[in-house]
């Protein structure tokens, strides 16, 4: 009996060690490269707090998404918080609304054109340096 426990008690102690080691902050060598990518989103020359920007690869990749600060800055998250995009051409979408009291349906602070993928007119290409981006938006 005692030989069992002490079978039964290293097992867990093994298994213990073996999670922790698999729970590690290393990042996935298989995730493509990103570059830092950072901008500013403005409509007819002001700044679009509070805009969801996504970049959306014309190869088809996973796409990166940053929202906007008061100021209208952004920076881009793709994998990980800030980590940039997927260097390439990207189509890019941007989506605001504005303030509105509770109970009422939000309307777009922004022309709509710049929701969708298939409507905007806005593309980058992210190169291998850093990227500052300005998204100047127009009726």
């Amino acid at each position: 009996m005692n030989c069992l426990y002490r079978f039964t008690k290293f097992g867990m102690i093994l298994l213990g060690l073996t999670l922790c080691v698999g729970c590690g902050g290393q990042k996935d060598k298989d995730l493509p490269a990103t570059i830092s990518v950072k901008g500013v989103v403005t409509y007819q020359g002001k700044p679009v707090p509070d805009a969801m920007i996504m970049l959306y690869p014309v190869q088809g990749r996973k796409p990166a998404s940053g929202k906007a600060d008061a100021s209208g800055n952004f920076t881009m998250t793709t994998f990980e918080k800030d980590d940039g995009v997927i260097p390439g051409e990207h189509k890019v979408t941007v989506t605001a609304y504005e303030s509105t009291s509770e109970g009422v349906s939000m309307k777009s602070a922004i022309p709509e054109k710049y929701t969708y993928q298939n409507s905007s007119p806005l593309t980058v290409t992210v190169s291998e340096s850093e990227n500052e981006l300005k998204l100047e938006l127009v009726d």
